[in-house]
């Protein structure tokens, strides 16, 4: 009866011994064996005896050295992690234009990951064509808990139709892991399983615990937003004057080309009007106002201003002045 007080008491202790020395190796490296050994102490009748050890397979030798560690190996968890930062702005026409993702390694090895750029097919207004990794080259490798900032260049339609002030267009990034797949089966605490814990990205990724991650950037098109507008008055004419004038041969007729930027646009700059006028007027007179306009002339028939910029909001107008042959 008293023997069996005691073994009680021994499990009792070390039981307690192990609970208290272990660890949860959150963040530990693959590949780590972590090695621990319990020890109990206790005492027969009052007498303090020699502590023993523990072993797997159980030990009851007395004395430091007789026991076994218990071990096993941490296992590879793969988890990548794609992010975007702000809106890109873009001007239509531009090529290679840099938009820019963050791809973090939350596992606890060093991999190798794969780097994919696509087009998202629908939800945006227009596609970017060309999207290619610049930097850095795919596969890009990371140590555990290391991120890279990816670049992507995209070439950005010209302007029309959906490529207008305002319009976005989505780019997708997807990093997958390089040459590794996941574990079946049962652990085996001497071996290196292999755990896909990513989430799920975007529709590109499709899937949680897939090997890969992805995430949505987009590029906004922050362009001027001009309007160009012509129209022409009769001034006077040899009969009438001014007073309901005609226009008949002799009269005096004004083109008034006016150039627009609208509210909230980007600003323009080195604009430039150009009008070719018909041989049968004779030009009279040229000015321009509006913006940061200055001069425009004539060269035979052909009339332009000077480079001028208009910001958001801003009008310019240019008023050619002829007569009718």
């Amino acid at each position: 009866m008293k023997k069996m007080k005691i073994i009680k008491t021994l499990a009792s202790v070390a039981v307690l011994t192990v609970a208290s020395n272990s660890a949860w190796a959150l963040g530990t490296a693959a590949g780590t064996d972590i090695d621990n050994t319990a020890e109990i102490t206790y005492s027969v009748g009052g007498t303090p005896q020699t502590e023993i050890e523990s072993s797997e397979a159980g030990n009851s030798t007395p004395g430091d050295g007789n026991g076994t560690a218990t071990t096993f190996v941490v296992d590879k968890k793969v988890d990548i992690l794609v992010t975007t930062g702000t809106d890109v702005p873009a001007v239509p026409g531009e090529t290679g234009k840099p938009i820019t993702f963050t791809v973090l390694n939350e596992g606890n090895s060093t991999e190798s990951f794969d780097l994919v750029p696509s087009q998202v097919a629908t939800g945006d207004d227009f596609d970017s064509t060309g999207c290619t990794v610049t930097s850095p080259a795919s596969p890009v490798s990371l140590a555990a808990d290391a991120s890279a900032t990816v670049t992507v260049e995209c070439d950005i339609p010209a302007a029309g139709g959906a490529v207008a002030n305002g319009a976005d267009s989505f780019v997708d990034l997807e990093a997958s892991i390089n040459g590794v797949t996941e574990s079946a089966g049962a652990d085996t605490a001497a071996g290196v399983e292999v755990v896909f814990a990513d989430d799920t990205g975007t529709p590109t990724d499709g899937a949680n615990r897939n090997g890969s991650h992805s995430a949505t950037s987009t590029y906004v098109i922050n362009t001027a937003d001009i309007t160009v507008a012509k129209t022409s008055a009769i001034i006077s004419d040899p009969s009438n004057g001014t007073t309901n004038p005609k226009r008949i041969p002799g009269a005096t007729v004004q083109y008034s080309i006016t150039v627009s930027n609208a509210t909230g646009a980007a600003d323009a700059t080195g604009i430039v009007i150009s009008d070719a006028i018909p041989a049968n007027l004779t030009i009279v007179s040229t000015t321009i106002s509006g913006g940061t306009s200055s001069t425009a002339s004539a060269a035979g028939q052909n009339v332009s201003s000077a480079p001028f910029a208009l910001t958001a909001g801003q009008t310019a107008t240019l008023v050619v002045t002829a007569t009718i042959n």
